[in-house]
């Protein structure tokens, strides 16, 4: 369990820090979105690419505290990271794309 334990906090740790580094992105897309069209365009993708980094930020660290407590739902935060990865890689992948 330790090693799930290990990547669990990987990946909210990731999720962190990705969140930061593209909310920035996004706050600076936010506030000189009237100065281009472009940067007004990007806009939703960044925002969705921000929201999935949350997402994974959050679902990591539910799933870290909750089998650091040693609590039976982490079994379910579990299946909800690991069935959420997919979607969210993919969703980045495509926001990337475009």
């Amino acid at each position: 369990m330790r090693y799930l334990l290990i990547l669990d906090l990987v990946l909210a740790a990731f999720g962190g820090a990705m969140t930061i580094g593209v909310g920035f992105v996004a706050l600076v897309y936010l506030v000189y979105g009237g100065s281009s069209p472009r940067m007004a365009a990007g806009l939703p993708g960044v925002s969705i690419i921000t929201g999935c980094f949350v997402a994974l930020g959050l679902l990591g660290l539910t799933a870290g505290l909750l089998l650091r407590k040693r609590l039976p739902a982490h079994w379910l935060a579990q299946l909800a990271l690991f069935g959420a990865l997919p979607f969210l890689y993919q969703t980045v992948l495509t926001h990337l794309r475009s």
